[in-house]
């Protein structure tokens, strides 16, 4: 009988979970097809009584956000290879090599995930702007590692960790380098980890406002959550334009999560080798 009572209370919580989680998306699809007459009319209904595609429309043709949408996509895949390429190496030497200030490097990397972005706004802009990257794609790609690389490093440090170091040795006896044992050996039992790190770090640049808010002055580099604000102004909200623009901003999002959910639950989830 307990069981039978904590099993229908589970369920129960998972659902109210589910739709916690679900009707925020629910009523941003469904205001996206509505006219605007009928986003404020009262009763309020959560599907719309006439079907219209008006707000994508608007959103393509009659303000930046394809290219905001383009920006997007450039910055995040940048930030994903740069966060993979500086936190596998990185991640791989914690593991790896033993050194006397190995652990303080680590947690002192950690630091870094601790610390608001807000407090990190003046300094990046001020390197960024040194470097002659304000504005750009480079530049946003550059300022988001300080939000991916910290965790990363550490995913990654955890994920080497975890392989038996004795199959990178056999290699070594063999007669190859370390380099052929980390490419042949370790990158791919770690792949599913580099998988999530991977996709952690594109999900971050993708919906990243205030860096790129701040980094950013026109639409040759403005990202796709910084040109949602469009829709808004002083005294008004398009909330039909705003909503189909929140959708598209969602797709790719879903998209990569549902191509690489096995590799993304098996990243979080390993813990060791399966022998």
């Amino acid at each position: 009988m307990n069981r039978r009572v904590l099993a229908t209370g589970t369920w129960i919580g998972i659902a109210v979970l589910a739709v916690w989680t679900l009707a925020p998306i629910a009523v941003m699809t469904a205001t996206s097809l509505k006219p605007r007459d009928e986003i404020f009319a009262i009763p309020p209904a959560l599907l719309p009584r006439t079907w219209t595609l008006d707000n994508y429309v608007e959103v393509f043709t009659n303000s930046s956000m394809p290219r905001a949408f383009l920006n997007s996509i450039l910055a995040a895949l940048l930030v994903t290879i740069m966060t993979i390429l500086l936190c596998g190496s990185v991640g791989y030497a914690l593991a790896r090599f033993r050194f006397r200030s190995a652990r303080p490097v680590a947690l002192f990397i950690l630091l870094g995930q601790m610390v608001p972005i807000t407090v990190l706004l003046l300094p990046l802009y001020e390197m960024i702007g040194a470097m002659q990257l304000l504005d750009t794609i480079a530049g946003i790609g550059i300022a988001h590692l300080v939000i991916t690389v910290p965790l990363v490093t550490w995913m990654i440090r955890n994920q080497i960790a975890a392989i038996p170091v004795e199959l990178e040795e056999a290699v070594l006896i063999d007669g190859g380098s370390r380099f052929d044992a980390v490419t042949y050996v370790t990158l791919p039992v770690a792949a599913p980890g580099l998988a999530a790190a991977g996709m952690y770090a594109f999900l971050q640049s993708w919906h990243e406002f205030v860096l790129a808010s701040v980094l950013t002055s026109t639409t040759s580099a403005r990202t796709a959550p910084v040109a949602l604000t469009e829709f808004a102004s002083e005294y008004s909200v398009d909330w039909g334009s705003t909503m189909a623009a929140s959708v598209v901003l969602s797709v790719p999002v879903v998209i990569a999560f549902i191509a690489l959910q096995k590799y993304f639950v098996r990243g979080l989830a390993s813990g060791g080798v399966k022998g």
